[in-house]
C-alpha cells in the first residue's frame, strides 16, 4: 500500500492527474484506478529499485507516455474525452517554483549552487537561487505564495488547488522581480549583439521559447518595437523598446505550460 501511495504521487507529480484519483485515500471508498496494473508496475519498480525515488522518476520520465505531447487526437478523445488512459499529455501551467526558476534561466541570471541557507525569494535585493530554497514561515506565508496555489505548510494537501485569478497576471506584468529579468533577458549577449531587428527578435524567441520564430511573430514584434520607438516619451516608463518585449515574451502562455 505505501508503495502505490507514493508511486501514484509520483505518477500525479509528472502526468498531471494521478492514476488513482483521490491520493490521500486507498480505501474501499475510492474509486479503482483504470490502470491498476500501470500501478502495480511502478509499486514494483519502487520495490525492485530498492525504495529509490531517482529510478521511479527515471521509470517514469523514459516511458513513450510521459514525453508524448499534449496535442488533441481526435479519434482517441471520442474513446477518451477525459484523458483517464494517457494518450496525450496532460497540459498544465507551471507552480509558482518552476515559474520562478524559469523566469532566471532563460534571462540568465540563475545561481546552480547546491545547498546552503533558505532565501527569501520575495524581497528585493531578489536572489537568483532556485526556488526550492526559498523560505518558507509557516506562521507568515508569504501572500505570494498563496496567489500561485502553494500548498498550506500546516497540514497534509494531497495537491495543491489550481486557479485562475488576476493576481496572477499581475505579478508577471508588474513585479519588480519580473522586470529585473526581462531586462536581464533583453541584455543577453546574443540578443544585444543581434545585427538587426529580426535576428534580434528571433535570438529572444530562442533564448525564452527554446524554437524559431515564426515569419509572422517577427513580423508583429517587429511592429510592436517600432512603435514604441516612434511614440512620444511616456514618463516612469522602466523598460525600453526591446525591454518591454521580452517582458511580453516572458508573459506568453507558452512559457507558462508544459505542453
Amino acid at each position: 500500500l505505501t508503495r502505490r501511495v507514493l508511486a501514484n504521487r509520483v505518477w500525479m507529480h509528472h502526468c498531471g492527474e494521478p492514476l488513482v484519483d483521490s491520493p490521500s485515500d486507498f480505501g474501499i471508498r475510492c474509486e479503482p484506478p483504470l490502470q491498476r496494473e500501470l500501478l502495480d508496475h511502478l509499486a514494483a519498480t519502487l520495490l525492485d529499485g530498492g525504495w529509490s525515488l531517482k529510478s521511479l522518476h527515471r521509470e517514469i520520465m523514459f516511458s513513450h507516455t510521459y514525453q508524448q505531447a499534449s496535442v488533441d487526437r481526435p479519434e482517441s478523445r471520442q474513446v477518451d474525452p477525459e484523458n483517464r488512459l494517457y494518450w496525450r499529455a496532460n497540459r498544465r501551467r507551471l507552480e509558482f517554483e518552476p515559474l520562478r526558476d524559469t523566469l532566471l534561466s532563460v534571462a540568465g541570471q540563475m545561481d546552480s549552487t547546491i545547498a546552503g541557507r533558505a532565501v527569501d525569494v520575495t524581497k528585493p535585493p531578489f536572489p537568483r537561487r532556485r526556488t526550492i530554497y526559498g523560505t518558507v514561515d509557516r506562521q507568515d506565508l508569504p501572500n505570494l505564495l498563496r496567489v500561485f496555489d502553494f500548498a498550506s505548510p500546516d497540514q497534509s494537501s494531497e495537491r495543491r488547488p489550481r486557479t485562475t485569478v488576476p493576481q496572477q497576471s499581475l505579478f508577471l506584468m508588474n513585479s519588480p522581480f519580473v522586470i529585473e529579468q526581462s531586462k536581464s533577458l533583453a541584455a543577453r549577449p546574443e540578443i544585444a549583439a543581434a545585427p538587426d531587428t529580426a535576428a534580434r527578435i528571433a535570438a529572444l524567441y530562442r533564448a525564452a521559447l527554446q524554437r524559431t520564430a515564426a515569419p509572422d511573430e517577427i513580423e508583429l514584434a517587429t511592429r510592436f518595437v517600432d512603435s514604441i520607438t516612434t511614440a512620444p516619451p511616456v514618463a516612469d516608463v522602466k523598460l525600453n523598446p526591446w525591454e518591454q518585449l521580452a517582458q511580453l515574451i516572458l508573459l506568453t502562455n507558452e512559457l507558462m505550460y508544459i505542453d
